[in-house]
């Protein structure tokens, strides 16, 4: 379908159409990324490996999209945007199949490798194509509805692929994985238009490089403020198990309830973040940071009165819905448009760090210094990284 090369006035259903594709294939995609969480029982004894390296699959994702996102960004720069997503749809779905097929362990790994090398090239190039759908009005909204698909993705996607494998076997899951993304790729082709705003379409030959672009020297310094927040939030939230049943004193029964709790609030964070970043452009980051960083704080004087708690845990979750979208949209604003490929791979590797640092010095902290020390070390460096976002936003206020 062929659209105009300019930018899109307002949300039109065109637009709405192509942000829910985008938002789709972002489904997919992350329901790909972390099946193996859901399937690892079941994986470990068809493949006669222990659970740990069946774990390990999300890791190594991870750390291979925060390895080559930049890269490949870079790589295919000067090719037409649309295709290049495609492309890295439907590697991910040959991808998914051949790890379905997979006789053995290394096999599987090097389909995961693939597979999220094509996740972070769609990632680094998803939010800026949404951005450029849209004017500055509705950006905030725009990326909001492009990341329904990840919230969904942890809500949904994995929890039905779990179920899945029990009666069809985990294999069988990752073959409807791989025509999932067959069929995100068909609606990317149908819906999404030829030729968009500048900044999601290839670099023309000839032009300044988005490498020397100054723009991105402050898109670094957010994202990596970003990626320490992060490294915070994902200290705690990956053992928030221990800290539920020890710090909290509530039964471990409770704990899918309170994750059912967490992923509500997260999704009203989700809601809600849209027309935030769309009304303060500029406040909407540097607040959210510092709202961030105080309930983490707050987690560390949890006790056993379980309304407190639970309220507690709900204003974190909200605040883990809201972060991602309101970086994302904000990053897209700071930089350029011919720097939005790059500034949308720093972000995606920024994140997915911010992850995997996080989960592993939790790992160290909870093995040396004990649960307790988890929330208090968190919010020490989110709260550190969020008057570097507000710093960040008062010096580049009068540019």
């Amino acid at each position: 379908m062929t659209q105009t090369t300019t930018t899109q006035p307002g949300m039109t259903r065109t637009t709405w159409a192509a942000l829910l594709t985008l938002a789709g294939a972002a489904f997919a995609t992350v329901t790909v990324e972390l099946l193996p969480a859901g399937l690892l029982p079941s994986m470990a004894h068809d493949l006669e490996v222990s659970r740990g390296e069946v774990g390990l699959l999300v890791t190594a994702w991870a750390l291979t999209v925060a390895a080559l996102s930049l890269t490949l960004e870079r790589a295919t720069r000067r090719l037409p945007r649309r295709g290049v997503m495609l492309g890295a749809v439907l590697v991910s779905a040959g991808a998914a199949l051949l790890a379905a097929v997979s006789p053995a362990y290394g096999l599987l790994v090097a389909a995961r490798v693939v597979a999220a090398g094509a996740h972070g090239l769609l990632w680094a190039l998803l939010v800026p194509y949404a951005a450029s759908l849209v004017d500055e009005r509705h950006l905030g909204k725009a990326v909001s509805i492009v990341l329904v698909g990840p919230t969904a993705a942890g809500i949904v996607g994995v929890p039905l692929g779990t179920a899945a494998a029990e009666l069809f076997g985990w294999r069988a899951v990752l073959v409807g994985a791989g025509v999932l993304l067959a069929v995100a790729s068909l609606a990317l082709v149908k819906v999404l238009p030829r030729d968009v705003a500048r900044g999601a379409r290839a670099e023309p030959m000839g032009t300044a490089s988005a490498g020397h672009d100054r723009s991105l020297v402050r898109v670094a310094v957010d994202a990596t403020f970003g990626a320490l927040l992060l490294v915070g939030h994902f200290q705690v939230f990956t053992y928030v198990g221990p800290l539920v049943t020890r710090v909290a004193g509530m039964e471990s029964a409770a704990l899918g309830g309170v994750l059912a709790l967490f992923g509500v609030a997260g999704a009203l964070g989700l809601a809600i973040a849209g027309p935030l970043s769309d009304r303060f452009p500029r406040a909407a980051l540097p607040g959210t940071a510092v709202a961030f960083a105080l309930t983490v704080l707050a987690l560390t004087a949890l006790d056993t009165r379980t309304a407190v708690a639970l309220a507690v845990i709900a204003v974190w979750g909200t605040m883990i819905g809201l972060f991602p979208p309101v970086f994302q949209a904000t990053v897209m604003r700071i930089a350029s448009p011919a720097a939005r490929g790059a500034a949308g791979a720093v972000v995606v590797t920024a994140l997915n760090l911010g992850i995997a640092a996080g989960a592993a010095s939790g790992a160290w902290l909870l093995e040396n210094r004990g649960v307790e020390a988890l929330a208090p070390v968190a919010a020490a460096m989110m709260t550190g990284a969020a008057l570097g976002l507000v710093v960040s936003a008062v010096r580049s206020g009068g540019r």
